[in-house]
């Protein structure tokens, strides 16, 4: 424990424990549920254009307003992936950052989801 750990009240002290550990359940679902997503988006499939502006709307919500009604138009599946990185996004982080690229993959999408 540091000092400034030790002045902190036992209760704050694990309440900040609690929200760590809820961070990295996010976390730790958010990341393959991610991954799906995006695999997913590059799929041609039906969905696909649907899952593209659902991270969109993660990326840039003013830009790409997110319809909820194009949940209902995915399988059962993304629709779990896609509500485990809407919680990954509470992390504090933004979610194309969780990606090798990210900036550049999500661009492309916004590029390609404006022409369409």
């Amino acid at each position: 424990m540091t000092d400034k750990t030790a002045m902190l009240p036992e209760s704050f002290l694990f309440l900040l424990e609690q929200e760590e550990k809820r961070r990295q359940l996010r976390e730790d679902a958010g990341l393959p549920a991610l991954t799906i997503l995006i695999d997913a988006a590059h799929s041609g499939g039906g969905q696909a254009r649907h899952i593209r502006r659902f991270l969109l709307g993660l990326y840039n919500a003013s830009h790409w307003p997110f319809e909820l009604n194009r949940l209902r138009a995915l399988d059962a599946e993304l629709q779990q992936a896609a509500l485990q990185v809407l919680a990954l996004d509470w992390n504090g982080r933004e979610v194309h950052t969780y990606v090798p690229g990210g900036d550049e993959l999500f661009q492309s999408w916004w590029e390609w989801e404006a022409s369409a």
